[in-house]
């Protein structure tokens, strides 16, 4: 009967131990997994997935609509980054001439040859906040706000981050941020001679996977 008893005791406390350390290497695993190479590069205030889409329209009131939609078309891993083909990257220029960005291991965005610079066009995850400053170009970019509120033409957005990119005499590029959503709304007009009326473009719809 004792013998019984003992072995019995020994049966179970092995299956503890089996189960704690299975427990254990579980967790380790876990622990250890390697994130998707995709989430390294990623910019919650402009998620490029593939994918996602940003349709917009002019501001209302308007006699006439304008649309402009940006859309992933292609990611794909360098060494450099992930490399993001984009329908149109119309923020600055509203042309709709599909364009390429690259997004590093920090979050920055990059473009290369838009408007005749190369650099950061969107700041890393960890400068996004309120008076960070930067530099494109002739252009110089301030955070100026991140308690914005947008009406879009669908929805409301609080909490929103208002850039201004402006090489201080001639151009005004304007930019509202959602984080997770991305620009919400933007203008690009002039300040010498002034644009008699400015004309902003808001999110009518939008895709995020």
């Amino acid at each position: 009967m004792t013998f019984k008893i003992r072995i019995t005791g020994f049966i179970i406390l092995f299956s503890c131990f089996l189960t704690a350390f299975e427990c254990s290497s579980t967790y380790t695993k876990k622990g250890n997994t390697k994130k998707n190479e995709t989430d390294l590069n990623y910019n919650p205030y402009f998620p490029l997935k593939d994918g996602n889409y940003w349709e917009y329209i002019n501001e209302a009131p308007r006699n006439e609509s304008e649309f402009f939609t940006v859309k992933a078309l292609d990611i794909r891993k360098t060494e450099d980054g992930i490399i993001v083909k984009l329908s149109s990257f119309p923020y600055f220029t509203k042309e709709s001439d599909p364009k390429t960005v690259t997004v590093r291991s920090s979050g920055e965005i990059e473009i290369k040859d838009y408007m005749g610079y190369s650099g950061v066009i969107v700041p890393s995850n960890d400068n996004f906040k309120k008076n960070y400053k930067w530099t494109f170009g002739i252009f110089g970019g301030n955070i100026n706000s991140d308690a914005e509120k947008v009406m879009t033409e669908s929805e409301e957005f609080d909490g929103c981050y208002y850039v201004l990119m402006t090489d201080g005499f001639t151009f005004s590029f304007e930019f509202w941020y959602k984080k997770d959503i991305g620009i919400v709304k933007w203008g690009a007009n002039r300040t010498n001679p002034p644009t008699f009326k400015p004309v902003y473009y808001v999110l009518k719809e939008y895709k995020l996977n």
